[in-house]
């Protein structure tokens, strides 16, 4: 009985040890297979993200300093007039909320693109100040036209977002804004207009 026992015992360990390689095998086999394919994976995912732009739809921040790099000294670009207040809705003719809108022409006779826009705020009582800039993407004014750029929350064409925690909307003293407009192979041009003490003002109804 003993030696039958020490038979059966040694062919359920023979027959444990064989399973234990097989299964060893197959999940050795199954992870081999799974590792490159994971790292494809992997490898599509970091070059999808480093190809796909960046989204522009973010919070408008400050900026330390005037990023425009512009040297052109070509004539053609004109600032035509800088409002921060008492703007006017042209569809209604009614008042519209204050805000930054800035008329621009063309006097080239070549239509201009690439139009960066910097404007520094100053609060005129605690000379606290801020700057802002935007990137018009897909914004052109052709030869010996005119356009009208507005910095809001509105959402319509050539309106474009504003922080609406800035100096502007938050400070009741006055203010001084200083604007710089470039577009792309002209000089830059600049304005300075005052707002007021007395904080934002709403449309008419």
């Amino acid at each position: 009985m003993n030696d039958r026992i020490r038979t059966r015992r040694s062919l359920l360990a023979l027959l444990a040890g064989g399973v234990l390689a097989v299964d060893w095998a197959g999940s050795a086999a199954a992870l081999s297979s799974i590792a490159p394919t994971t790292s494809t994976l992997s490898m599509q995912t970091e070059s999808e993200s480093a190809s796909t732009p960046a989204p522009s739809d973010g919070p408008v921040l400050p900026v330390a300093s005037n990023p425009i790099s512009n040297t052109s000294t070509e004539p053609g670009l004109k600032i035509e007039k800088v409002l921060v207040e008492d703007n006017v809705n042209p569809a209604t003719g009614k008042d519209a909320a204050d805000h930054l809108e800035i008329a621009l022409r063309n006097e080239s006779d070549k239509e201009m693109s690439g139009f960066e826009v910097y404007y520094q705020i100053t609060d005129l009582t605690t000379d606290a100040k801020e700057g802002y800039y935007s990137k018009l993407e897909g914004f052109t004014i052709p030869a010996g036209g005119e356009r009208v750029v507005h910095f809001d929350d509105t959402g319509e064409p050539d309106h474009y977002p504003d922080n609406k925690f800035s100096l502007y909307h938050l400070s009741r003293n006055a203010m001084q804004f200083d604007v710089t407009v470039s577009a792309s192979g002209f000089a830059p041009q600049t304005a300075s207009v005052k707002k007021d003490a007395g904080g934002d003002e709403n449309p008419d109804e």
